[in-house]
């Protein structure tokens, strides 16, 4: 049976009572009204384990044992934690260096000019650059009476389509009116080589800008006023690949918070385990020298604010993780791996918690000793470092009101103003075989959560009976009632939601119990109803 139907088990069976309740023959004016009771014996469900934790985290052991298994990403930094590319211009421009007026024939250069580019990229000593996105303008301003035909090529980097050279061509303009001519290059798979014209440096590539007058125009007089301005623009840089010397620094991250979603079907109570591991595993995949501090790790539970941060050796000292070996078409990652148990660590409490989310804050060395592979740490635009966790929990436990729940929205036949059913007690019939009690809650709530109503439950379902070691040797049979009177009616058709919340609790606080994958809870629920034959429904 559905987990809809497991949990919010008293809903459905409202519903269904009510429809099989209601006369099959049409209402005819004038007829005689009586009171009937009626005795409707409803569906049967069952609660396992998967009600109480999600199915893909519970793991069957060969004698029937569960153990709590998840995996998940902790955190997951990319380039950007390493390498950044800031947008930059380069701007170059040209006038006469004396009053003219001087003429100029068609195609003549204007200018020719050989420049040495150096990116500013902080700390960051880039010998060689493969660029996975960006974009390369040059933009004209042209004040000549000419139309000029301008480019800067930059001899060092090869375009996608093997090119090295960007053009663009302004109309004839005036200082008063200058024109503007503007083109851009998709710079996607372009190299280029960062050691400059002499192969002696880092973060330079040398250009050739140029500009000539329309060889097919008129040429030009030109005086001190007349000028020329080429700026080259470098935007959205992304590396697809990086390599040089990264420098000896530190960057951090956090604190930030990321979703568990381990126990999101727990509302309330406590547990208490005897068992549980941990392991935290890094994976490096910068060819970059590190040093990790874990600064935090806490779990928080957003339904209740309690926090619990995580204790062990791994705060107290960096993880110290080797470079990536380059593969020339991706890295391999290096991995660290430390394990967490309840003998080195807090790890019970943490989990204790019962967590919804974690925050984590970590800071990071990069070459903590120094440029030891002679500028060739390298990047790809895959590699990163991630942390990952494996968590074990063996299911042996004990528990106090922990709380599942599920809210519903009773389909109930007629109007609010004209229903047959006036009041009623629901019987549910349970047979467990948990060792743990269970305590059911019915509340009626609005559209913001509020509860506006409650059905109370007589009763508990007891927990099975426990053998000499530990395990359920019986199943026990218990009875819980709840009253429906006409004030409870008239609330579940005023247009509320129903909100069904079970409480387990072991039948030994003392000891921790082993829970099995064939412990269940079975409940069958029936309804003696008071009926208003041909009333107002």
């Amino acid at each position: 049976m559905e987990n809809e139907h497991r949990r919010g088990v008293v809903a459905l069976l409202l519903a269904a009572v009510i429809i099989g309740a209601a006369p099959a023959c049409r209402k005819v004016s004038e007829k005689p009204t009586w009171d009937i009771d009626l005795l409707a014996p409803l569906v049967r469900t069952t609660f396992t384990l998967r009600d109480l934790l999600p199915d893909s985290l519970l793991v069957t052991d060969p004698d029937g044992s569960v153990t709590l298994v998840y995996s998940g990403e902790l955190f997951d930094l990319n380039l950007d934690t390493v390498l950044t590319a800031p947008d930059t211009t380069f701007a170059y421009r040209y006038g006469l260096p004396f009053a003219g007026p001087l003429d100029l024939p068609a195609g003549v250069n204007f200018f020719n000019q050989v420049d040495v580019q150096r990116f500013d990229l902080d700390d960051l000593a880039l010998r060689e650059l493969i660029l996975r996105e960006g974009t390369l303008e040059l933009r004209m301003t042209n004040m000549v009476q000419s139309r000029i035909l301008g480019s800067i090529d930059i001899p060092a980097a090869q375009f996608a389509d093997g090119g090295t050279t960007l053009n663009t061509e302004a109309d004839a303009g005036t200082p008063a009116q200058p024109t503007v001519s503007v083109s851009m290059r998709d710079l996607a798979g372009a190299r280029f080589d960062l050691r400059g014209p002499q192969l002696n440096t880092v973060n330079t590539v040398q250009t050739i800008v140029g500009a000539r007058l329309d060889p097919d125009g008129q040429g030009a007089t030109i005086t001190d006023q007349d000028s020329l301005i080429l700026q080259a623009s470098y935007f959205g840089l992304v590396p697809e690949y990086a390599r040089g010397f990264f420098g000896q620094r530190e960057v951090s991250a956090g604190p930030t918070e990321e979703d568990l979603g381990l126990f999101d079907a727990l509302v309330g109570g406590t547990l208490d385990l005897d068992a549980a591991a941990l392991k935290l595993k890094v994976e490096n995949g910068f060819g970059v020298d590190l040093q990790l501090r874990m600064r935090e790790l806490t779990a928080i539970n957003t339904r209740t604010g309690n926090e619990v941060s995580l204790t062990h050796a791994l705060f107290n000292g960096p993880l110290n993780l080797t470079r990536a070996l380059d593969l020339g078409s991706g890295p391999q990652p290096t991995y660290v791996e430390r394990t967490l148990n309840v003998g080195n660590s807090n790890l019970t409490e943490f989990i204790e918690s019962l967590p919804d989310r974690a925050r984590y804050r970590i800071d990071l060395a990069l070459n903590p000793l120094g440029d030891i592979s002679n500028g060739n740490d390298f990047l790809y635009h895959s590699s990163k470092l991630k942390a990952s966790i494996d968590l074990e929990v063996p299911l042996r436990l004990m528990a106090n009101e922990l709380t599942l729940q599920s809210i519903s929205t009773p389909d109930l036949p007629g109007t609010a103003e004209g229903h047959a059913l006036r009041s009623g007690t629901l019987r549910l019939f349970a047979t467990n075989g948990f060792p743990m009690s269970a305590r059911i809650v019915l509340d009626l709530i609005d559209g913001d959560g509020a509860v506006i109503g409650s059905i109370p439950v007589s009763g508990i379902a007891a927990s099975g009976v426990l053998g000499a070691n530990g395990l359920v040797v019986n199943r026990t049979n218990s009875e819980l009632t709840a009253q429906l009177d006409e004030a409870l009616v008239d609330l579940l058709y005023s247009g509320t939601r129903l909100r069904t919340r079970v409480a387990f609790t072991t039948a030994d606080q003392g000891q921790h119990l082993r829970l099995l994958d064939s412990y269940a809870l079975d409940l069958q629920v029936t309804l003696e109803a008071n009926y208003m034959v041909n009333g107002d429904e």
